[in-house]
């Protein structure tokens, strides 16, 4: 569809135009023109499982090499780089925190650091495989940091606090159909999480289990709701011996309305593993018990989270919560 002067013309009405007086504006229909985050984020599912494979396979060529003679700068800046990044995912893996700060600073200093060994190695010449593997993992962790890291900016208006929270429909453990319509009577913090396999999100969700019995103080119950299979969301709530509410999107019908569709935003090889390949922006709301959204959070990046105190004061502030 073409716009000309504020009207749309399809087919061949757009031809009979002179060129010289017409002003064009392509407008997004059904995703047609405009496919690029889409392949962006195919990129970005690629991306993480072969930076992964790299720090991996430098950190053990840097060991073997270790192993039989003392490491030059080079080598030595390869280590430099590849073991902070490596680490970062460990410590996440190891569900400490979940959150991080967003330009991640003493990575950065690290990968600088690094980078520099790499470059003021003498033996370069004779040996440019660090220069490669530094290049490598120092751009593929800038690349992390400030581009795979960021879903984009969000600014989502159907959740935007103030608003009445939309209807949609979810599952349950049962497979019985839930409406949002019956979160009406309770304070409710609704949790979007992307999955099983996401280990931000399950911190997070260990985060908010530990501080329920301080909702529950306050009024608030908990909904955890994710479009990953039943089976996966069954295991995960099997995890946790509080009464929080575990839901399945099914075929993201819950995320299609509310606009949270994160589409190949599961690292790829995952859907082999019944992860699929789609999943949902992570997303917090809390809505009072006329179904109101009093706090919406609505990252732009995967690793930014609000901390459960944030939920605890908007219960006390905007729900009138008071702790029995």
């Amino acid at each position: 569809m073409i716009g000309v002067g504020g009207r749309y013309f399809k087919g061949r009405d757009e031809k009979k135009l002179p060129a010289s007086r017409v002003s064009v504006t392509f407008v997004y229909t059904r995703g047609r023109f405009n496919t690029t985050p889409h392949r962006m984020n195919k990129a970005k599912s690629v991306f993480i499982v072969l930076f992964l494979v790299l720090i991996n396979l430098s950190l053990l060529h840097v060991a073997t090499l270790s192993w039989h003679s003392p490491l030059g700068p080079g080598w030595i800046g390869v280590f430099v780089l590849a073991l902070p990044n490596f680490y970062l995912f460990v410590w996440m893996f190891m569900r400490r925190r979940a959150r991080t700060s967003r330009n991640l600073h003493l990575l950065m200093a690290a990968n600088l650091t690094g980078i520099a060994l790499v470059l003021t190695d003498p033996g370069m010449e004779a040996d440019p495989l660090p220069l490669i593997l530094g290049n490598l993992i120092f751009f593929g962790s800038i690349a992390y940091i400030f581009w795979y890291s960021n879903l984009g900016e969000r600014n989502n208006a159907l959740l935007n606090e103030g608003e009445k929270l939309p209807v949609f429909e979810l599952n349950t453990l049962d497979g019985e159909s839930f409406s949002s319509e019956q979160f009406k009577g309770s304070a409710w913090l609704l949790m979007f999480y992307r999955g099983n396999w996401c280990p931000l999100c399950m911190t997070q969700i260990g985060e908010v289990a530990a501080r329920y019995i301080d909702l529950d103080r306050l009024g608030v119950k908990v909904a955890l709701i994710s479009p990953q299979p039943e089976t996966k969301t069954k295991e995960l709530a099997e995890r946790f011996k509080v009464p929080m509410r575990f839901f399945v999107d099914t075929d993201f019908k819950a995320s299609k309305k509310l606009k949270l569709v994160h589409e190949n935003g599961v690292p790829f090889g995952l859907k082999w593993m019944g992860h699929g390949e789609d999943t949902v922006l992570p997303t917090v709301l809390i809505i009072n018990k006329h179904g109101r959204i009093v706090y919406s959070d609505q990252t732009s990046n995967y690793r930014v989270r609000p901390e459960p105190e944030q939920f605890l004061e908007v219960a006390r502030q905007k729900l009138g919560g008071v702790e029995a």
